[in-house]
């Protein structure tokens, strides 16, 4: 743990060997991260490839990934790469393989790399119903083309891959509050 040394003065507001990095909880290490809870359990989902569409989506679609499905909120998606919908003219391409979709501005839409910038989890079990309710005050039973919601506070994408394993994607910074969110939670 790094320690002030002691001749530096320490910043206006703080006492002198105040270390603000000692309130942060610090980041599991993903490669061996798990929770397991009764009813449901969670992981990380690493290297999935993530690319963000804006424009015309169908467009993008028809080039890229003509036979990807596509997800709304709760709704269930299968294959692979697939798509998931943000908004009318943005949605994230995912596929557990590389995707090779041009990146920039393309004729009538743009594509950014989201691998980096989106933290995903899985939450599955048949309690898992139960976890997501309580992140969220959205009515899971009437979906909604976007799968864009609040999820425990933070902007997130919610969908399923399967009837008892939910996918949420949280922007990268937000990853580790979003797990410690969930080791709080109670099977």
């Amino acid at each position: 743990m790094a320690r002030r040394a002691e001749n530096v003065p320490a910043p206006q507001g703080f006492r002198a060997g105040y270390d603000a990095a000692d309130k942060w909880t610090p980041y599991p290490d993903w490669s061996k991260a798990g929770i397991a809870r009764e009813g449901w359990s969670a992981r990380p989902v690493p290297m999935l490839s993530q690319v963000l569409v804006s424009g015309d989506l169908a467009e993008a679609r028809q080039i890229h990934a003509p036979d990807a499905a596509e997800a709304g909120l709760w709704s269930i998606v299968t294959g692979d790469p697939y798509l998931v919908r943000l908004a009318r003219d943005r949605a994230l391409f995912a596929s557990s393989e590389p995707l090779a979709i041009a990146l920039g501005w393309n004729e009538g839409w743009a594509a950014s790399p989201a691998s980096d910038a989106f933290f995903v989890i899985d939450i599955e079990g048949p309690s898992m119903r139960a976890v997501v309710a309580e992140a969220t005050g959205a009515d899971l039973d009437a979906g909604s083309p976007s799968a864009a919601l609040l999820f425990a506070g933070v902007n997130a994408i919610l969908y399923r891959m399967a009837e008892d394993r939910a996918r949420i994607h949280v922007e990268a910074g937000f990853g580790p509050y979003l797990w410690r969110w969930l080791e709080e939670r109670r099977g």
